[in-house]
C-alpha cells in the first residue's frame, strides 16, 4: 500500500506542477492572480508527498510530519486565496 501512496504523491506533485505551468504566463492583474493561485496548488501539492516522504521513507517523527504537511498546506491555501481576491479586484 506504501507503493501506491507515493506514487499517487508524486502524480500529485507533477500535476500542481503541471497546473502552475498553464497558469504562468499571462500578463496583467488576471495573470497575476492566476500565478498566484498556482503556486499555492503547488504548496498543497507538495504538502502530500512531504508527508509521505516524512512517513513512510525516512520515519520521522508523526508530529513534526504532520506539521510541516499542514504549514505548507496553510501557505498553499493563502496563496489560493490571494490570487482569488486579486481576480475579484479586491485590494
Amino acid at each position: 500500500m506504501e507503493n501506491i501512496t507515493v506514487v499517487f504523491d508524486v502524480v500529485i506533485a507533477f500535476t500542481s506542477l503541471w497546473v502552475l505551468s498553464k497558469l504562468v504566463g499571462y500578463g496583467g492583474v488576471i495573470g497575476d492572480s492566476l500565478a498566484k493561485v498556482g503556486y499555492g496548488i503547488v504548496f498543497i501539492g507538495f504538502s502530500q508527498i512531504v508527508e509521505t516522504i516524512g512517513l513512510v521513507l525516512f520515519d520521522s517523527n508523526i508530529f513534526d510530519v504532520h506539521f510541516i504537511n499542514r504549514s505548507l498546506l496553510i501557505i498553499g491555501f493563502i496563496f489560493v486565496s490571494w490570487g482569488f481576491k486579486n481576480l475579484m479586484g479586491e485590494k
